[in-house]
């Protein structure tokens, strides 16, 4: 009996700190890309917020590098493109995903991630960068999309 109450508040524990989050509760989208044998911009990324409704997108070095200064832009971002967005996220299947997929940097194939935060908490997907994850194949299109259209503007 008292194993049973210790496994209970062990699952309620869990859930409270990686529980479920509803898509109202959503405060940012964010996915990047990176590669680890690199000279150059080699972290990108872009992050979708609901309040401001914006987003920004960001060029960074793997290290301090003078040549290559961290370069950040912020974009107007319709709340109708939020929403859309949005609307692509399940929050059943995303939170399920384990926080890491396949061997992302493995012989430089490069890391691809999204993270996405809400009121309580947040999670971050990390994979293979041009692979799909199974149930979240049209959120991880969107983002792509997003970030060749956002980062070379800058």
């Amino acid at each position: 009996m008292q194993s049973s109450w210790k496994y209970l508040f062990l699952l309620s524990l869990l859930h409270s700190a990686y529980g479920n989050f509803e898509k109202e509760d959503v405060s940012s989208i964010s996915s990047g890309l990176s590669f680890g044998m690199c000279r150059g911009y080699c972290q990108q990324f872009v992050n979708a917020t609901s309040n401001p409704v914006q987003l920004s997108a960001v060029k960074q070095p793997n290290s301090a590098d003078i040549s290559f200064p961290p370069l950040r832009q912020t974009f107007s971002f319709s709340l109708n493109q939020w929403e859309e967005l949005l609307a692509l996220v399940s929050p059943n299947v995303f939170s399920k995903l384990a926080d890491t997929i396949g061997c992302p940097g493995c012989a430089d194939g490069g890391i691809e991630w999204i993270q996405i935060d809400w009121k309580d908490g947040s999670k971050r997907v990390t994979f293979e960068s041009r692979r799909t994850i199974k149930g979240i194949e049209g959120l991880i299109d969107k983002l792509r999309k997003m970030r060749e259209e956002y980062l070379p503007q800058f």
